[in-house]
């Protein structure tokens, strides 16, 4: 199990849960309104579920299943679970045009840009199913979920920091919605790579996306980095609903 760390206040019922490392970030809950033990319950799932995906995953373990499978001159045997990845990622490959692609154009299997999304999207499900309709997920601050809204307003608050020099970009409002962000900083560019050319994004171009399910607006974050003007149309009818942010400082 991955180290974490919780906290709960009785007056409030709030809860506030933390993982220091996972899939190589941070990832936190805050849950209000609701009794202690309910929420755990969540917790704990999201605790095994975020820590069985990233060993899965990590292709930078050779161990790992991922790696395995890539290191096999035949793709190797995927598990029913990593097959059932593999094919959801293979939708959103045609929704994108292929800008989205975890084959990255045949070099092997890389969940980058998906795990964080797919993690948050199964863990709105458990949340609802549970009856929580107030959280607010952060997965390494690109990533968010928020159910319901701020315990002091109408909505959760979200600013995106401009990378490469002082202030916000922008502030967004969530409610009820995902959001993610996706860009290069002075510190860590040329990421993200498109799977049909393997040139990499160099700019200082940054995209944030909105929309209701966490695993639309991770895929279409990165897909819109790589989007030309001529390919943005396609990218925003093939996700109706999403609102996607983009800027080049």
């Amino acid at each position: 199990m991955i180290t974490n760390e919780t906290e709960y206040s009785p007056e409030g019922k709030s809860f506030h849960g933390s993982i220091p490392l996972v899939m190589g970030t941070r990832l936190e809950m805050l849950v209000v309104g609701h009794p202690r033990d309910e929420v755990v319950q969540v917790w704990d799932w999201l605790c095994v579920e975020a820590s069985r995906l990233s060993a899965a995953l990590n292709r930078f373990d050779p161990e790992s299943e991922l790696s395995k499978a890539n290191a096999s001159a035949s793709g190797g045997r995927l598990s029913p679970r990593l097959k059932m990845l593999t094919d959801i990622a293979a939708s959103y490959k045609e929704r994108t045009g292929g800008l989205f692609d975890v084959t990255k154009g045949g070099a092997g299997l890389d969940f980058g840009g998906f795990a964080k999304g797919y993690v948050l999207k199964e863990l709105k499900d458990v949340l609802l199913q549970a009856g929580i309709g107030c959280a607010f997920v952060d997965f390494g601050g690109s990533s968010i979920m928020a159910l319901g809204h701020h315990p002091f307003g109408d909505s959760w608050k979200v600013g995106v920091r401009n990378p490469f020099g002082s202030g916000v970009l922008w502030e967004v409002e969530l409610k009820d919605q995902s959001m993610s962000t996706s860009g290069n900083t002075p510190g860590y560019t040329g990421h993200i790579v498109n799977p049909m050319t393997g040139e990499r994004v160099t700019g200082r171009k940054v995209v944030t996306v909105v929309g209701e399910d966490p695993l639309d607006a991770e895929i279409l974050s990165t897909a819109s980095m790589l989007a030309g003007e001529d390919a943005f149309g396609d990218l925003e009818a093939a996700f109706p609903g999403m609102r996607i942010n983009r800027i080049i400082l």
